[in-house]
């Protein structure tokens, strides 16, 4: 199971690594058999296709409906400023192969997709923006995708937005609700655009402020 695919190479020759780190420790891109996708902006889709073919040749895609219906709509993307058509066209380049050969499924909202990972709605960032909680053996880990863009500044002050956001007023609320719940429920959180390793815990500071606490790592050489 993998959980968004990264840039691929759609944002320039500096990304696209995913395939060499999969490799790199000890999985081969056949062996994924699930993938799931937070949304479809281009740094989470463009992964899936690799010199021109599936990157993951055995994998169902599936991402919530309201993204499909969104981004692989061309009326939409005439539709949207000129700096956002981008956005379209990486999600139709990335994702159409996979329609064809019948590997896209949508679901639809918070739903059970295997046994220990569920999608959990988190819309706002984009329409269908979505979180994914996987629990085992009773730990939990909830993978936010872009709830967070610029921690700096979002722990402290969750109502602050970002220019990416297709509706910044849910995305806002959806970012409240997630720091509330972290903080006080105490489980492990991940994001997209947090710092290396991108993997902590939340911590109330303050009336409507909060702090991250992220995983100790060592580096091994």
């Amino acid at each position: 199971m993998l959980i968004d695919a990264g840039a691929g190479t759609l944002l320039g020759p500096h990304t696209g690594a995913l395939l060499t780190n999969l490799r790199a420790a000890g999985y081969r891109p056949e062996q994924v058999d699930e993938i799931y996708l937070t949304h479809m902006h281009t740094d989470h889709v463009g992964g899936l296709m690799a010199g021109g073919q599936r990157a993951f040749p055995n994998a169902i895609v599936r991402i919530d409906k309201r993204e499909t219906e969104y981004w692989l709509s061309e009326a939409n993307m005439h539709a949207a400023p000129a700096e956002m058509q981008r956005f379209f066209q990486g999600a139709i380049a990335s994702v159409t192969s996979y329609l064809q050969a019948g590997k896209l499924t949508v679901f639809e909202g918070s739903t059970d997709l295997i046994p220990g990972v569920r999608a959990q709605s988190a819309y706002g960032h984009t329409p269908g923006h979505t979180a994914y909680v996987v629990e085992s053996r009773g730990e939990k880990l909830v993978l936010w995708g872009d709830v967070v863009h610029v921690a700096a500044v979002q722990f402290d002050d969750p109502s602050l937005t970002i220019g990416y956001d297709v509706n910044s007023a849910e995305a806002a609320h959806e970012r409240a609700l997630a720091f509330a719940d972290a903080a006080q429920n105490g489980y492990l959180v991940g994001g997209a655009h947090m710092s290396f390793p991108g993997l902590g815990h939340v911590r109330s500071h303050g009336e409507k402020a909060y702090t991250f606490v992220p995983l100790h790592y060592s580096s091994l050489k």
